[in-house]
Parts: C-alpha cells; sequence; structure tokens
C-alpha cells in the first residue's frame, strides 16, 4: 500500500533527524547515555527502512507455487528486525561501561526535549494512519518509538543527575546505569519481537470474538438445517486461515450438505472485512 509505504520512508528519515539531535548532544557534552540513545534511534530507523522492504515483498501477487500469496514475509522481516535489535543492544552493553567524568551542562536537555517531541509527533501520526491501514509492521514501529521516547525522558532525568553530580559524586554512575537500562529495555523489545512473530510463522488464532461472531452471522444467512459449531481464524500476515465445522440436523441429506458447504465456502471468500484465502469447511453429520 502507498500510504504504508510514505509513512514508512517519513518514520525513518525523521528517526535519522531525531538521531543526529542526540548524537550532537552526546558529542559536545560528553554524555555516554544520550550517545546510546543516538544510536538506538539509528537502529530504529534502519529497521523502519527493512520494515519497508518486507511489506512491499509481502504484497507480491500469488504464484502458481505460492498460490496463497507472501503475507508470511512481514514475520520475516520483523524476525530479522528482533535479530538486529539483539546485536544493537549487545554493542551498546559494551559501550555503556566507557566512563565519563565530565559533567554536562543543564541546557543540555534541549537536545532531549526537542527529540522527545518529535518523537512524540512521529508515534501520533503512526497511530492515526495505522486506524485505517492496519498494517502490522506499523504496529511493531510504533511499540519501538514508545520505547524510544521512554528512553528519552529517562535519558533527561540522568542529564538532570548529572548537572549535581559535583555535589554528590555517587551521581557520576547514572550516566552508566542509563546506558545498562537502555540495553535492557533493547533486549526486552527485541525478544517480544521474535518471540510473536515465530508464534506468527506457525499460525496464530485470531482471538477477536467480535469478528468471529460477525463471520458466524453471515454464515448463517446461507445456511438452512444446520448451525455453525466451530469457527477458528488463523493469521497468516495479512490474510487468514478458516477453519469451520458446520453440524447439521438429522433430516439433512448429505447432497443439501455438500450444497451449503459450497455457499459458506462462497461466502467466506468474498468476506469484505479480512481477506480470508484459505477455508476449510468440514460437515458434522451426526444427529444434533
Amino acid at each position: 500500500m502507498k500510504e504504508e509505504r510514505n509513512l514508512l520512508i517519513f518514520t525513518s528519515l525523521f528517526n535519522i533527524l531525531i538521531g543526529i539531535i542526540k548524537l550532537l548532544g552526546g558529542v559536545l557534552f560528553h554524555v555516554n547515555a544520550l550517545l546510546t540513545d543516538s544510536i538506538y534511534t539509528f537502529s530504529d530507523s534502519i529497521t523502519d527502512m527493512i520494515a519497508l522492504i518486507g511489506a512491499k515483498l509481502s504484497k507480491k501477487r500469488p504464484t502458481k507455487y505460492h498460490p496463497y500469496g507472501f503475507g508470511r514475509v512481514e514475520y520475516i522481516t520483523n524476525l530479522f528486525i528482533g535479530i538486529l535489535m539483539f546485536l544493537v543492544g549487545g554493542f551498546l552493553l559494551v559501550h555503556s561501561f566507557e566512563k565519563n567524568e565530565m559533567i554536562p551542562p543543564l541546557y543540555t536537555l534541549l537536545f532531549v526535549v526537542v527529540s522527545v517531541l518529535m518523537k512524540v509527533f512521529a508515534v501520533g501520526l503512526m497511530k492515526k494512519k495505522n486506524k485505517t491501514l492496519k498494517s502490522p509492521i506499523i504496529d511493531d514501529n510504533i511499540e519501538e518509538s514508545r520505547l524510544d521516547v521512554l528512553s528519552s525522558v529517562f535519558i533527561g532525568v540522568v542529564i538532570l543527575l548529572l548537572t549535581v553530580s559535583d555535589q554528590l559524586p555517587i551521581l557520576k554512575y547514572s550516566d552508566m546505569l542509563a546506558s545498562l537500562l537502555i540495553c535492557v529495555l533493547i533486549f526486552r523489545a527485541a525478544f517480544h519481537l521474535l518471540k510473536n512473530n515465530v508464534l506468527n510463522l506457525l499460525g496464530e488464532v485470531e482471538i477477536n470474538q467480535e469478528l468471529v461472531d460477525d463471520i458466524k452471522k453471515e454464515i448463517e444467512k446461507v445456511t438452512d438445517d444446520a448451525s455453525i459449531s466451530k469457527v477458528e481464524l488463523i493469521k497468516y500476515g495479512r490474510y487468514y486461515k478458516a477453519h469451520l465445522v458446520i453440524t447439521f440436523d438429522k433430516n439433512c441429506t448429505l447432497k443439501k450438505a455438500k450444497n451449503i458447504q459450497q455457499k459458506v465456502m462462497k461466502s467466506l471468500k468474498y468476506y469484505k472485512k479480512i481477506s480470508i484465502k484459505i477455508i476449510n469447511v468440514d460437515l458434522d453429520l451426526q444427529n444434533k
């Protein structure tokens, strides 16, 4: 989708600008935690670009050998992003142990405030756009951006502590502790991303009961002398696999049951709210 692509490009460029602001503050005033945070923001930009590639590949048309499309490419892309985040976290973990003896001036906070405001704007924009796009890639980017906002706010607190560390020397360690905390947050986000997408690759059952109930209502319009005893939706990227069990009463013939099965499969094929590309309808011909 063009709108999704444009949004990912914008957020990626925006993250580069935010990263530069943090990097300048970290280099000019020797704040390791701010440097660490800038590298994390740059990695956020890289993951946006990787996500953009994944979004484009996932929209490829079905082929002879891949008749259900390439929706799962998004999950593979997110797995790669999760691995990249682990690597970035490891690099930052090593960097966080570097000692810093300098006390930053209070106006260093301006770099943090500007970056936080810009990131909050980006999160708000993505949330607004994704109400209609409903992109899992953008959902993951929103979560990453929220984490970036949280880490930046924490850096602001650290800078405040560092400005008074000449009066209380133990506060000099707040820079190191902040860097370590950012690493922990990165590792946590990476683990969450890897876990969720591995499960999605295996086929995750949709837990949206409202959606399931709506599908039941649609199916009941074409079913006679039968009831829907099971509706199961399994998410495969941008499309779903539907598994249904239809129970018939004792007077229903096999021919009629097969006819209803075909009607149900047709109604699901043209269901508008979500894309259902794999449909299994089992018939329960035992007496109710």
